[in-house]
């Protein structure tokens, strides 16, 4: 599958806007940086540049509503401590992740998230079973 044609899942799946699609480009070529491949005998792309193995804890499913803490510094007294956005990638420091936030209709990195992927697994299953036809 190609890059463009995977981030185009992605993006339909999880019923996000079209003009992020630069942001699960960058997830579809991450994940095959971290793959094994059979031309390296088994190791992944990362493995065979940098000589040391590949940590994957910080894989999440693209796309679940994540709340995003928000320092004392940057709110008010009685302001909400989260803020709601979608994940949308990772960075090059694992357990930071990229997070498009809709009020600001801009894409920023956090560590300090909470991920609902929950809501993002039955999503797809829910309007599966929606579109599906009903038989007598």
């Amino acid at each position: 599958m190609s890059i463009v044609g995977a981030a185009r899942a992605m993006l339909h799946d999880q019923r996000l806007s079209l003009h992020i699609w630069a942001e699960p480009c960058n997830i579809v070529v991450y994940l095959q940086n971290h793959n094994p491949h059979k031309v390296l005998r088994m190791i992944t792309l990362e493995e065979g540049f940098s000589g040391r193995n590949s940590d994957v804890s910080h894989f999440r499913t693209f796309g679940p509503s994540v709340y995003c803490h928000v320092s004392k510094d940057s709110r008010k007294k009685l302001k909400p401590t989260t803020k709601l956005g979608v994940f949308v990638g990772y960075t090059g420091t694992p357990h930071n992740y990229r997070v498009y936030l809709p009020s600001l209709r801009m894409t920023v990195v956090r560590r300090d998230v909470k991920f609902d992927e929950e809501k993002a697994m039955r999503c797809p299953l829910e309007r599966g079973r929606v579109e599906s036809p009903t038989q007598p």
